[in-house]
């Protein structure tokens, strides 16, 4: 990204957080947070964009935005059984406009929150919050870094981190926009700097999405756009070399979930069309001793 300016990426996934806690029926997560992260005129500007169709529906029509809802959900659902058993430290890794440390869910009120991103990203962020007039909370910890030349064991170092004490990762959003190469020393990093045990959650896209000729298709658009912000997606995993990938850095598997695992997860029986992006995987990992 554009060393001068916060992710727009960072901006929509919070918008798309947002329009489905007031129109998901039911509703998978409680996130209203990103309309009063976003400035009227953004919100102005992607209205115009839109043309005869509203923020709304341009969001809810978007490829990404079931990807973003699910992994949200399933990333919070896994941190609250992380924290029943003791986790009291949640690090956000490229936390964009996350809003987890403002809404803080009451099984989440006694845990230290450090969200790791890029300066920009943070700065855009904090004037954000000022201008909305939202104090800064208790618990949160600003960690500045660019994820493409900091590792996050460094970015952590210094910080009240504990790396003697179990945490929990979220990685969400992320992996498809650094180089096989960072993805790898990421995962090596969070696995040498925390105790083991403790857990990390993040997405990534099929690799053969991403070697695909195919210039059609929902998600090829998709990475057509964000290449034209100035963030292009860069890499993947192949799903079944994942363990092995996680394996080399310290960490095991407990579930790697693609597309169907996903919708029959949290889907089935729903009328309004929400799935997950062809292409889109989550993994839960543990680090090992």
């Amino acid at each position: 990204m554009d060393s001068g300016r916060a992710s727009t990426t960072a901006l929509g996934t919070a918008l798309m957080r947002a329009a489905h806690t007031r129109l998901g029926r039911p509703a998978l997560i409680e996130d209203p947070w990103g309309e009063r992260l976003a400035f009227s005129e953004e919100r102005d500007a992607i209205d115009a964009r839109a043309g005869a169709e509203n923020l709304d529906a341009l969001l809810q029509a978007h490829p990404s935005y079931g990807t973003v809802i699910l992994r949200t959900r399933y990333t919070e659902d896994a941190l609250g059984e992380a924290v029943r058993r003791g986790v009291r430290q949640y690090v956000i890794v490229g936390a964009g406009m996350d809003s987890f440390a403002l809404r803080r869910p009451p099984f989440a009120r006694d845990v230290e929150i450090f969200e790791v991103d890029h300066p920009s990203t943070q700065e855009q962020k904090l004037s954000r919050m000022a201008a909305a007039e939202i104090a800064r909370p208790a618990g949160l910890h600003l960690v500045a870094a660019d994820l493409s030349e900091t590792p996050v064991d460094d970015a952590l170092a210094g910080t009240p981190f504990r790396r003697d004490r179990l945490a929990f990762f979220s990685w969400l959003g992320v992996t498809s926009y650094l180089t096989r190469e960072a993805n790898l020393a990421t995962l090596a990093a969070i696995g040498s700097c925390s105790l083991a045990g403790s857990e990390l959650v993040f997405s990534y896209l099929d690799q053969r999405l991403l070697d695909a000729d195919s210039a059609s298709g929902p998600m090829q658009q998709v990475r057509a756009q964000v290449a034209s912000l100035g963030e292009p997606w860069v890499s993947g995993f192949h799903p079944a070399e994942l363990d092995s990938d996680v394996r080399s850095a310290g960490l095991e598997i407990i579930e790697n979930l693609g597309p169907s695992e996903l919708g029959a997860r949290y889907c089935d029986g729903r009328t309004d069309g929400l799935r997950p992006s062809p292409g889109s995987h989550l993994a839960h990992a543990r680090v090992l001793g």
